[in-house]
C-alpha cells in the first residue's frame, strides 16, 4: 500500500490499517485521527503536524519518525518503538506509552500532561522544556535523559529509574515488575542474580 492509497481509503471512511507497511512514508499534515494502526511499520515516516488524535499505534515501529508538532492526544502507543523519533512540540496529552521505547527521542517542548509512561524507556531522551504535569511514571527509565526546563522533576517521584544506582534498588523491590528490562539485559549475570534475590525476598526466605 502507498501513502496515497491509504489516504484515499481514509477519505472513504476506512479506519482499520493494522500491520500496514509504510516505512519512510510522507504523511505530513495528514488527518489520521482514530485510525487502527496496531503493529504498523512507520519507521522514518514523515508525520509532522499530522492529526493522530486517539490513534491506536501499539506495537508500532516509529523509529526515527518525524512527529514534530503532531497531535497525538489520547493515542495508544503501548510497546511502540519510538527510538530516536522527533516529537518536538507534539501534543502527547493522555497518551498511553506503557512499555514504549523512547530512547534517544527528541521530546523538547512536547506536552505530556497526564501521559502514562509505565515501564517506558526514555534513556538519553531530550525532555527539555516538556510539560510533564500529572505524568504516571511507575517503572519508567530516564537514565541520561535531559530534563532541563521540564515542568516536573521525576527524580522526586517514586518508582522512576533515573541513575544507574537506581537499577538494583528497583529490581530488588518485591512490589516491582521487571517488565522494563530487555531480554538481553535479563541474560546478563547481574540481572540473573537480582532475579534470584527477588525470588528469595518474595518467597519470604529472606527479609529486606
Amino acid at each position: 500500500m502507498t501513502p496515497y492509497e491509504m489516504l484515499r481509503r481514509v477519505a472513504r471512511g476506512e479506519s482499520a490499517f493494522d500491520g500496514v507497511d509504510l516505512p519512510c512514508a510522507s504523511l505530513a499534515g495528514a488527518a489520521l485521527a482514530s485510525l487502527l494502526l496496531t503493529g504498523a511499520n512507520l519507521r522514518k515516516a514523515d508525520l509532522h503536524e499530522s492529526d493522530l488524535q486517539a490513534v491506536r499505534l501499539q506495537d508500532a515501529d516509529l523509529r526515527e519518525a518525524n512527529l514534530r508538532g503532531a497531535n497525538l492526544a489520547l493515542a495508544i502507543l503501548r510497546r511502540a518503538n519510538l527510538r530516536d523519533a522527533d516529537l518536538r512540540r507534539a501534543n502527547l496529552q493522555h497518551v498511553r506509552f506503557a512499555g514504549a521505547d523512547l530512547r534517544g527521542a527528541n521530546l523538547q517542548g512536547a506536552d505530556l500532561r497526564h501521559a502514562n509512561l509505565f515501564y517506558a524507556r526514555l534513556d538519553d531522551a531530550n525532555l527539555r522544556g516538556a510539560r510533564l504535569d500529572e505524568v504516571e511514571w511507575t517503572g519508567a527509565v530516564l537514565i541520561g535523559a535531559d530534563l532541563r526546563g521540564a515542568h516536573v522533576d521525576p527524580r522526586k517521584i517514586p518508582g522512576v529509574v533515573v541513575t544507574q544506582s537506581d537499577w538494583a534498588g528497583y529490581a530488588l523491590d518485591p512490589r516491582a515488575e521487571l517488565m522494563l528490562l530487555e531480554p538481553e539485559l535479563r541474560q546478563q549475570a547481574i540481572w540473573r542474580r537480582l532475579d534470584f534475590l527477588r525470588w528469595l525476598i518474595r518467597s519470604g526466605r529472606i527479609v529486606r
